[in-house]
C-alpha cells in the first residue's frame, strides 16, 4: 500500500485544525488566521490544500461526516454484542467511549449554518439518521417484542442526552450531569426490557 503523500497528510492536519477552530469558535469564527495558527502553517497553505472558503467548508463537512461514520461503525460493531437495552446505554456513555467532542461541536456549527450552505443539509442529516438507525437496530435486536413506535421513541430519548454530552463540553458542566443524562437514558432503555 502506498504511503500517503505529504499534501494528503498536510490536508488532514489542516482539517483537524479547522475542526478544532470550528468547535471552539463556530464556523464564522474559524478564520483562516486561526486555522493556520492551529495547524502551524502559513495561511497560503490553507488555500493551496483546501481551496476557497466554500471548498474549505465542503471539505470540513466531509471530514466531520467521515468522523461520525467511523464512530457510528464502531458503535454498530460493539452494539452487536449487547444483550439488553441498558447495555447499549452503558456502551454509549462509557467514560472511555473515545468520542471526540469536537465532532459534535463542529456538526452543530455546520448545522447552524445550513441556511447559508444548504448543500450541507442532506449529508449532515444522513449522518445523524445513520447514527439513530444503528441505535434503533441494536434496540430491536435485544427487544424484538417492543412495538416499532416505542423503539423509535426510546432511540431518540437515548440519543439526545448522549449528543448533549459533547455539545455541553465547552461549558465544563458538573460531572454529575453525565451521570444524570446516563440515568435518564437508562430509564428509557429499561422500559424495553421484559421482566424476568
Amino acid at each position: 500500500m502506498p504511503r500517503p503523500s505529504l499534501k494528503d497528510q498536510r490536508t488532514e492536519e489542516i482539517l483537524d485544525a479547522y475542526l478544532t477552530c470550528v468547535a471552539r469558535f463556530g464556523l464564522e469564527g474559524a478564520t483562516q488566521a486561526r486555522i493556520a495558527a492551529e495547524a502551524g502553517v502559513a495561511r497560503p497553505l490553507l488555500r493551496h490544500n483546501l481551496g476557497n472558503k466554500d471548498r474549505m467548508i465542503a471539505a470540513l463537512t466531509d471530514h466531520v461526516i467521515k468522523g461520525f461514520a467511523t464512530s457510528t461503525e464502531a458503535l454498530e460493531e460493539a452494539a452487536a454484542h449487547v444483550t439488553r437495552p441498558t447495555d447499549l446505554v452503558d456502551l454509549l456513555f462509557a467514560e472511555n467511549g473515545g468520542s471526540d467532542p469536537r465532532l459534535m461541536l463542529a456538526w452543530q456549527a455546520l448545522t447552524a449554518s445550513v441556511a447559508d450552505y444548504p448543500e450541507m443539509r442532506a449529508p449532515l442529516l444522513a449522518s445523524l439518521t445513520r447514527f439513530l438507525d444503528v441505535i434503533e437496530a441494536a434496540l430491536t435486536q435485544v427487544a424484538p417484542q417492543a412495538p416499532q413506535a416505542l423503539l423509535r421513541v426510546v432511540t431518540q430519548g437515548i440519543a439526545a442526552p448522549y449528543i448533549n454530552l459533547d455539545a455541553m463540553t465547552p461549558l465544563k458542566p458538573p460531572a454529575a450531569w453525565r451521570d444524570e443524562l446516563k440515568q435518564a437514558a437508562t430509564i428509557l432503555a429499561a422500559s424495553l426490557e421484559t421482566p424476568k
